[in-house]
């Protein structure tokens, strides 16, 4: 073939190959993947020996008609329940959680990033409407956010269902599907986490909390 014709065709073909190019159609871009992956679930079908179970005069933690009971019965300060032998760094925790007797004036929710008794963040709402997010610190008790009044919250026996999100400094509460409030602290990067009631002016109060589940963000 005359070389001079190949190199004449070409100068002629590039336009038209770059024209073509120009005018083909960008791809649709692709949903990043799901990176949500589940870490743990428990249905409370049946007592189980992941979590810490009790009775005693002051608290009680037990699994009844499936559901997880926690009883504040004059204790003065949060009952809890661990999930027992595991920490997280980043973790949302999803739960469904209701009010069953006691006081209305109450806290139930979860923990995350517990190191022991005086030291995690906590996620809770009352029964009579009320959400907060709290750091405790060596003991001593800091409001990150709340607690305020919110119709997200399903008041007195209603069930709720609440996720905690602890993600790097990243704290989130969402409440039935709604966004509540973000909070950022560096306090703590990793721990526990745990279920909770407590009746916040003495009295007693009763949580029952079912369908829990630890998601990786």
């Amino acid at each position: 073939m005359n070389d001079s014709l190949t190199a004449r065709g070409l100068r002629l073909l590039l336009p038209l190959l770059i024209l073509l190019t120009a005018c083909a159609p960008t791809p649709e871009p692709t949903a990043p993947p799901e990176t949500a992956a589940e870490l743990f679930a428990d249905a409370f079908a049946t007592p189980t020996t992941a979590w810490a179970r009790f009775d005693t005069t002051e608290s009680a933690a037990y699994v009844q008609q499936g559901e997880f009971y926690l009883e504040d019965r004059g204790r003065g300060k949060s009952v809890y329940t661990q999930l027992l032998g595991q920490n997280f760094t980043d973790v949302v925790i999803q739960v469904t959680v209701r009010y069953v007797e006691g006081t209305q004036d109450n806290w139930m929710g979860v923990l995350c990033r517990q190191q022991d008794e005086e030291n995690y963040y906590l996620f809770a709402i009352s029964a009579d409407g009320y959400y907060l997010m709290l750091k405790v610190e060596n003991g001593s008790s800091t409001p990150l956010e709340g607690p305020t009044a919110t119709e997200a919250i399903n008041t007195g026996l209603a069930k709720n269902t609440l996720e905690a999100r602890c993600e790097g400094e990243t704290l989130t509460l969402r409440l039935n599907d709604t966004f509540i409030v973000t909070h950022t602290d560096s306090s703590f990067q990793e721990g526990a986490v745990a279920l909770f009631t407590d009746a916040v002016r003495g009295g007693t109060t009763t949580a029952a909390f079912d369908d829990f589940r630890l998601l990786r963000p």
